[in-house]
């Protein structure tokens, strides 16, 4: 029988506003900001009747930004969707984090749905550093009254800050460009995160390759095929977001919408090639993860040999002289040979003599 629990949207009707995530149901924060070439000013809330109020005293002259850091209040996503008439399905999309990464146009607004990418040092020491590739999902709203939303499920590593800091000086384009200019900035800072991730990702696989490499022990240690897997995996992940990335970058570029200026277009392109960059560095990086998966079962696979050989070499020195043992060992009256005086130093010498030669012979093979 299914557990609905592991498919929370199971059963349930089109447009239907119901968060699939985890996240804790902390106080919602609301940040506002809005700005022009004279003017900025930010504003934090707690509840959006107290924002909409402020929101109504601005108009379209004034780039507006609302950033919604918290998508688990519900009730919140929909009294948003009735003040700017987004679609109900637009707002399923917003509160279900597995989205693919797209772009749609509607009557009043545009939607762009991605995901953000950053390394978290989860290790305790520097001698055993390890990284977890940590996700959200973002979504952003522009509408045609120079207003953008933005919603964020989590605020571990805010992509969004560089932006805001450039926001502070007056002199900066994006004090002097319209909300569709905004939305470029939000997708650039994003993607940036994106070649830092790539640059951590190309990081560990050369230290794991020093490893296998550094490693004197009989066999290698399954904690380093155990990050390599978790790497191959935190690449997968990046490639299944970032290929459709691309593919909404491109819709945006070709979208017709009056929204959009030509200008902000402009710099789109310079994010679309970013992408393919990154999608360039993310199939290189999985070729070297596969590549050092091969290489860390053939360097195991060359010890273990090593090792074999070793051992093989060892028996077959001591097979000839186990021979001689066994014939004297057996228990005959009639062996001359066990009543001569030299007898046991002779069968000694003759054993000496012969791992000698063998030792000889597989050094000249250069078996050993």
């Amino acid at each position: 029988m299914t557990n609905n629990s592991e498919y929370p949207k199971l059963g349930l009707s089109p447009g239907t506003i119901k968060y699939t995530g985890s996240s804790p149901k902390e106080r919602v924060k609301l940040t506002l900001i809005i700005y022009n070439e004279n003017f900025f000013e930010t504003k934090i809330y707690h509840d959006w009747s107290e924002l909409e109020k402020e929101l109504i005293k601005y108009n379209d002259d004034f780039t507006k930004w609302i950033n919604v850091d918290g998508i688990n209040h519900v009730k919140l996503i929909e009294r948003i969707g009735e003040k700017f008439d987004i679609h109900p399905l637009t707002l399923e999309d917003i509160v279900h984090i597995e989205q693919r990464p797209k772009f749609e146009e509607f009557d009043y607004y545009l939607l762009s749905i991605f995901r953000a990418f950053y390394y978290q040092d989860t290790s305790s020491s520097d001698k055993n550093k390890m990284f977890s590739l940590l996700s959200e999902q973002l979504s952003i709203i522009l509408t045609r009254n120079n207003t953008l939303i933005s919603f964020q499920e989590n605020i571990l590593i805010d992509p969004f800050e560089v932006v805001r800091k450039r926001l502070n000086n007056e002199k900066s384009k994006l004090r002097h460009s319209k909300a569709d200019y905004l939305m470029y900035a939000l997708l650039d800072a994003t993607v940036d995160y994106y070649f830092l991730c790539i640059e951590k990702i190309s990081d560990k696989i050369e230290e794991l390759e020093t490893e296998i490499i550094k490693d004197k022990s009989v066999t290698l240690s399954s904690k380093n095929l155990f990050k390599i897997y978790r790497l191959k995996k935190d690449i997968v992940n990046m490639r299944k977001a970032v290929w459709p990335m691309r593919d909404m970058i491109n819709s945006i570029l070709h979208s017709d919408d009056t929204i959009l200026s030509n200008s902000t277009k402009f710099y789109l392109r310079d994010v679309y090639d970013h992408v393919v960059r990154i999608i360039d560095s993310i199939e290189t990086q999985r070729d070297l993860v596969s590549g050092l998966i091969d290489f860390y079962l053939s360097m195991n696979s060359n010890k273990m040999n090593e090792v074999m050989k070793f051992l093989t070499i060892i028996s077959t020195i001591f097979i000839p002289v186990t021979f001689i043992a066994g014939i004297y060992g057996m228990n005959f009256d009639n062996m001359p040979e066990l009543r001569h005086p030299y007898g046991y130093f002779m069968t000694l010498t003759l054993m000496v003599v012969i791992i000698i030669s063998l030792l000889f012979y597989f050094r000249k093979r250069k078996w050993l």
